[in-house]
């Protein structure tokens, strides 16, 4: 190439004109640069998303924990200022609770009515948090909300999403979302089955399903649901769950399927959580309405 290029005044051969490549290679620079920007412009906004969304699931948890807006909003200056990233933690946790307010101390200096609010909001915390044992229900009745719901149930096999997920780049997230596209696209090699089954209670988190007791799904398993019930206030279609536990229901003559929500977005991670906590104050306004009727009630 080199002798080529020395021998072109010997030749008379006009030398290469470089300056079209130096602008292709301008031109492709440009448009890395472009890209990676927009990437990184989807980054931000999408963290901005699940940011206010954290937070949104932060106030309606402290308002299940009865919490005051006073007292919700020191509870939030803690976290900002421990930079605690996932604010509803704080809430689940004295210990954490603790940490987070030594360290916000450090930063900023509280007033009196502050730390009273603080004070307040611990041992109210404290009061409504319950000490769960291995095989009590009582978690999941506090938090989930009790519903009749009909649906549409896949099962996907563990081995097959596996599978699938081998032929897709990226992290454990993108690779999951993309196997589920493949699978719920047909695309798969697998004959995915479906089932009607019935919603029995919903969290934020996962649900609980009845099934048909031939279901032959079992724990590490897939399945994606797809609403049908008229009843539901949210749309429920695609909602992605692997299956925790399996327990049979011989007075029903069912299966009870757990089920731990996967890759689930945002607005209906809300919508669920509004429903959860428009259901307990619900219960809650009928138990304080039970108990006013029976101390009005002449003796």
């Amino acid at each position: 190439m080199l002798a080529l290029l020395a021998a072109n005044a010997y030749l008379g051969i006009e030398d290469a004109n470089l300056q079209h490549f130096y602008w292709f290679l301008c031109a492709l620079a440009m448009l890395a640069v472009c890209l990676i920007g927009f990437r990184l412009i989807g980054l931000f906004f999408a963290a901005q998303r699940e940011k206010k969304a954290s937070w949104t699931t932060f106030r309606l948890l402290a308002k299940t924990r009865d919490l005051s807006d006073p007292q919700i909003n020191v509870l939030a200056i803690v976290v900002r200022h421990a930079q605690i990233k996932r604010p509803p933690r704080i809430l689940g946790s004295i210990q954490l609770l603790d940490k987070a307010v030594q360290k916000a101390q450090e930063r900023i200096e509280f007033s009196e009515s502050q730390m009273l609010l603080i004070d307040s909001t611990r041992k109210k915390l404290v009061s409504s948090k319950v000490r769960w044992t291995a095989n009590s229900d009582e978690r999941r009745q506090v938090e989930r909300a009790h519903c009749s719901w009909n649906a549409r149930m896949i099962f996907i096999a563990k081995e097959i999403l596996d599978k699938e997920m081998l032929k897709v780049v990226g992290d454990e997230s993108e690779r999951l979302k993309g196997a589920l596209a493949e699978v719920s696209a047909g695309r798969s090699d697998n004959d995915l089955k479906e089932y009607k089954v019935q919603i029995r209670d919903i969290s934020g988190g996962g649900g609980a399903f009845l099934a048909s007791p031939t279901f032959p799904g079992v724990e590490g398993d897939y399945v994606m649901l797809y609403g049908e019930s008229q009843r539901i206030p949210f749309v429920l279609e695609n909602l992605c769950g692997e299956i925790v536990s399996i327990e049979k229901d011989d007075e029903r003559g069912c299966l009870v399927i757990h089920n731990r929500f996967l890759l689930l977005d945002q607005e209906v991670r809300k919508g669920i959580i509004n429903y959860v906590y428009g259901k307990m104050t619900e219960t809650d306004n009928k138990r304080t309405s039970s108990i006013s009727q029976t101390i009005a009630r002449p003796t």
